[in-house]
């Protein structure tokens, strides 16, 4: 007895903060600690080597309670210390941390048909989910439906952020502005419709179940995949209960009642395209609220970062704006995405943004749904594959001094992101839509928005830390990251859009 005192005393207190496990539980998991970490440990593949694991794991719970709560920072210090491919426990899971792009792309891409998205493995139904959403955002339908409405809301974008800035005097956080122009592409899209403002009842209304949803989908909300044994007391918390009513009494009801109004729209949309699949009223919910959250989540913190780091950086501000400038100045407009390459500095530069400052930590997870031999490491059937997007992106063997941020990195690599992504290995700029089939499937859309959204702000204003009264400049904090599920969002910042005098 006193053996299991001294064991749930050394716990972290986070177990006691939560909540999520009595004394009950404890008990009876350290009842189960012995022969399940004897049964970790006790494979024996011959010729194999076996994959680091790094310190800190607890008996059962192995390494849950000593990720942090920034657990790619924790996962890039593993990576210092351990190698390129790591192996931890989370509770009964077994997480494979990749960092090393090499080793990536043999798991992803060579062995890609022995690992499934997520942790379901890739079955039709996947496939023909994937399939439709390529169909109505290929770059071919992108340029010939979406451009009109990115420029529309990037100038929208540039007008709000100035105007709220002139309204607010002591700076604003652009994120809800950032989110309601992803959104409105990706509703207009997805829907035919769109909001007016950040003050729309609706827009705040979708936003929130959007919010909900991501957060309600955290591990820290579903223990029991980690741990069997704490089933019962999700049960009784009622997190179970939590996420089936959200869905039953929030989210269904919201896109049931768009997707019908989508229906009734003259213009072709995403939810008319979906009616020539055979999904089922389930398979459509799910596939409209994912594609909504995504579309709109990643793109909004992609831009929230570039304008934080054009902040701290305004020496790189000046050159890209002078660049956008000298466009205007010889053509009177501003460059449509499909001349990119007349703006190579601004180009290179939002590259380097996304490798400097990662938008996701781990991108989609991947399950091992065979095992898998990689480098003469095995890695085992069942476990889930993480690739840690900060370790790679600051990887030296990778990239020259990865710790600073280079705006001209990519100035001899101005192709698309999209072709990068799709193309060799040596050739990529950066990681963050990741890897194979199972990347993201919206890469050319995401950076048409990216780059017309940030020409269009840039073209318009400067982006000004905010002055306090003794005259001291408060810039936004790029060193911390915080995780908001998928993605990985800067600090809350505040800064001024400060207008320039127009070009045009």
């Amino acid at each position: 007895m006193d053996r299991i005192n001294t064991f749930i005393d050394s716990l972290p207190r986070q177990l006691e903060r939560d909540h999520i496990v009595p004394i009950v539980s404890i008990v009876a998991a350290t009842t189960l600690l012995f022969s399940t970490y004897k049964i970790f440990s006790s494979r024996n593949d011959q010729g194999l080597k076996k994959i680091p694991v790094p310190r800190g794991g607890y008996p059962y719970f192995g390494h849950m309670f000593s990720v942090g709560t920034e657990p790619s920072r924790k996962f890039a210090e593993w990576h210092k210390e351990s190698g390129p491919i790591l192996k931890i426990r989370m509770g009964i899971q077994t997480w494979v941390l990749i960092a090393d792009p090499e080793i990536a792309h043999k798991v992803f891409v060579t062995n890609g048909a022995h690992s499934g998205v997520g942790f379901s493995p890739p079955e039709k139904h996947w496939r023909d989910a994937r399939g439709a959403i390529i169909s109505i955002i290929s770059p071919k339908y992108v340029d010939t439906n979406y451009m009109i409405p990115i420029k529309r809301e990037a100038a929208d974008l540039a007008e709000r952020l100035i105007a709220y800035s002139k309204k607010e005097g002591g700076g604003i956080d652009p994120t809800i502005h950032l989110h309601l122009n992803s959104m409105n592409i990706i509703y207009m899209s997805s829907f035919g419709k769109r909001f007016e403002n950040v003050e729309d009842e609706e827009f705040r209304s979708v936003s929130a179940v959007i919010l909900k949803q991501l957060s309600l989908a955290g591990p820290e909300h579903d223990m029991a995949s980690f741990f069997p044994i704490l089933a019962i007391v999700e049960y009784f918390t009622g997190k179970t209960k939590k996420m089936n009513d959200f869905i039953k009494n929030e989210r269904d009801p919201l896109f049931k009642r768009l997707i019908a109004e989508a229906l009734r729209q003259e213009e072709t949309n995403l939810v008319q395209e979906l009616e020539k699949y055979d999904f089922d009223e389930k398979a459509k919910l799910v596939i409209m609220s994912d594609l909504i959250a995504a579309g709109t989540d990643t793109i909004s913190v992609t831009l929230s970062w570039v304008f934080a780091i054009m902040c701290n950086y305004p020496q790189v501000q000046k050159k890209a704006a002078a660049e956008i400038d000298h466009f205007v100045s010889l053509y009177h407009r501003l460059p449509l995405f499909s001349e990119r390459n007349s703006l190579p500095y601004c180009v290179s530069m939002l590259k380097e943004c996304m490798r400097f400052r990662s938008t996701t930590a781990f991108g989609i997870p991947h399950q091992a749904n065979q095992d898998i031999i990689v480098d003469n490491y095995l890695i085992p059937k069942g476990a889930a594959i993480f690739s840690c997007m900060e370790s790679m992106h600051m990887n030296p063997n990778v990239y020259d001094e990865p710790e600073r941020f280079c705006a001209e990195r990519f100035g001899d690599n101005l192709q698309l992101m999209d072709t990068a992504a799709k193309g060799k290995l040596e050739g990529r700029d950066h990681y963050n839509f990741g890897w194979g089939r199972r990347m993201c499937a919206g890469i050319y859309m995401a950076e048409a928005e990216l780059f017309v959204s940030f020409v269009n702000v840039l073209s318009r204003c400067s982006i000004e830390p905010v002055v306090d009264s003794t005259g001291k400049e408060h810039f936004p904090n790029i060193e911390q990251a915080n995780n908001s599920g998928v993605t990985l969002t800067p600090a809350s910042y505040k800064v001024n859009f400060v207008e320039r005098t127009p070009n045009l």
